[in-house]
């Protein structure tokens, strides 16, 4: 039989939690119904623990809850401590210079009783530098941005600040930004100062992507995936009924 690592058990906010080693603290919470809010943070896309305003307490410590594994036993953590109320407070004002008109970080603001600290503004470009469009992108099979620069200058771009030669145009950065900041056009598609054409369904006429994007994918039949579903349903249809003998 395979040998099976045993469970890690300990407590969030008094409640009692049993998961598998190196699952993280913020997954832990989840099982328990517990929300810790996040905005860096996305399921489909590895934790890089860039907007820190998942931080929890213990034993006096705060820990980025989205990139910290359990793999002991024992642990007590807070969500809800005064330490970790002070904490995202702070965080909240430092990210409310970046965007401080976003819808999701003005909730954030009221819960925390923080406000835009006009001494810290920074461009106000609503850009978090939260890094989730870089990891998108590299999820995607591109490295076409990055984050660039440092400190105050630090910003998302292609290389040398130029269109990204390597940009397919997929639109998975734009559609994971936390705030919704990054330009795009639909038809025509242009993203990042690159325009691209659009492959359509030949049935429907819906647009699927760009050519570049679909050749990442390896995709040689341009039918939308509804066509495409109704396709295998027909051709289902078409099968002829199995004969049985008996058992």
């Amino acid at each position: 039989m395979p040998h099976t690592l045993p469970k890690v058990t300990g407590t969030i906010d008094g409640l009692k939690f049993e998961v598998s080693p190196g699952t993280t603290l913020l997954e832990a919470a989840k099982t328990l119904g517990i929300t810790i809010p996040t905005l860096c943070h996305h399921p489909g896309l590895p934790p890089d623990g860039n907007c820190r305003l998942c931080l929890v307490e213990s034993g006096k410590k705060l820990l980025p809850s989205c990139v910290f594994p359990l793999r002991e036993s024992g642990g007590a953590f807070s969500t809800q401590s005064p330490m970790v109320f002070e904490a995202r407070a702070f965080v909240v004002t430092l990210l409310l210079s970046r965007a401080p008109k976003d819808k999701n970080l003005l909730k954030l603001a009221e819960v925390y009783g923080a406000q835009a600290d006009p001494l810290l503004s920074d461009g106000e470009d609503g850009c978090l530098r939260c890094a989730r469009c870089v990891r998108a992108c590299r999820a995607g099979g591109s490295e076409a941005i990055a984050l660039i620069g440092r400190s105050r200058e630090r910003k998302v771009a292609g290389p040398f600040f130029e269109p990204p030669i390597d940009c397919v145009g997929c639109l998975a950065c734009a559609r994971s930004c936390p705030t919704g900041v990054i330009a795009f056009g639909e038809e025509p598609r242009s993203i990042w100062g690159r325009d691209f054409d659009l492959v359509k369904c030949p049935r429907c006429g819906r647009p699927i992507g760009t050519p570049e994007e679909l050749k990442r994918a390896g995709l040689t039949d341009p039918l939308c995936p509804d066509c495409r579903r109704r396709e295998f349903s027909a051709s289902l249809l078409e099968l002829p009924e199995a004969s049985f003998t008996g058992y």
